[in-house]
């Protein structure tokens, strides 16, 4: 009796969306941190099958007011993705291509996939959403400060001893650099990063510099630059731009 209505009553659906019936909509209870519920399509094409989101996280987090206009800004999708063995394609497309016979599998990735960006949105509840935005902020900040010394954007991932792999924010005058705000996830975030890539004995010449966005909360970034300052080089955003308006003013 129940495994007739097992369906109905987890909320899963299938909706059909071409004639042929090879492309359908799959209705899950899952959903954003919003209330949204995930986008999980299916299309069978050539004895494979594509579990695919059409477009809709980037909508998504588009709608909910994130700036995703480079791979920079969509490195948290690709992250995900790439974790469970997912594609973010050239389209802006979350997508994952199996056998039928290995379709239980593929479903199993790409929803994890949704999940995990489920929890991301969930941690970034309160913080600044605009953190994209900071770091060109810092970016502009440090080429003002030293135009000279070698600044690398979206450098490759560096490994902490958990074997998992960080991305860095930019690479400057051979520091790895990593921008925070003060919100406690995205210190704590931080935080575990840096721990992690100290951790690591291949690491042990790794210098770090932590610029923290101090403009709203000066206080509360003093409190976490202490912390920090345990395991890596803290700059407080104001001060950053001083440097840089010092080192303009001594051009000219």
């Amino acid at each position: 009796m129940i495994c007739e209505k097992l369906s109905s009553l987890l909320g899963f659906d299938c909706c059909p969306l071409s004639e042929a019936g090879n492309v359908a909509l799959i209705e899950t209870p899952f959903q954003f941190a919003d209330g949204e519920g995930l986008p999980v399509y299916s299309e069978v094409s050539n004895g494979q099958i594509r579990f695919f989101d059409d477009g809709g996280v980037i909508l998504h987090f588009l709608s909910r007011g994130l700036r995703l206009e480079n791979k920079r800004h969509l490195r948290f999708i690709q992250n995900a993705a790439e974790a469970n063995g997912v594609a973010l394609t050239e389209a802006g497309e979350v997508e994952v291509w199996a056998k039928l016979e290995d379709a239980p599998a593929a479903f199993s990735q790409y929803v994890s996939t949704l999940l995990q960006l489920v929890a991301w949105e969930a941690a970034q509840e309160g913080a600044n959403q605009d953190t994209s935005h900071f770091v060109d902020e810092v970016v502009m900040a440090l080429r003002s400060w030293k135009p000279g010394a070698y600044l690398e954007i979206d450098p490759a991932p560096v490994e902490g001893i958990s074997g998992q792999q960080h991305k860095l924010d930019a690479v400057f005058d051979g520091q790895g650099v990593i921008v925070t705000g003060t919100h406690h996830s995205t210190v704590n975030s931080s935080l575990r990063k840096l721990v992690d890539l100290r951790a690591r004995p291949a690491n042990q010449d790794l210098r770090l510099l932590v610029v923290i966005d101090d403009r709203g909360d000066a206080e509360a970034a003093a409190r976490e630059a202490k912390v920090m300052q345990a395991v890596a080089t803290v700059l407080p955003f104001t001060q950053l731009e001083r440097n840089a308006e010092q080192s303009s003013g001594a051009l000219h």
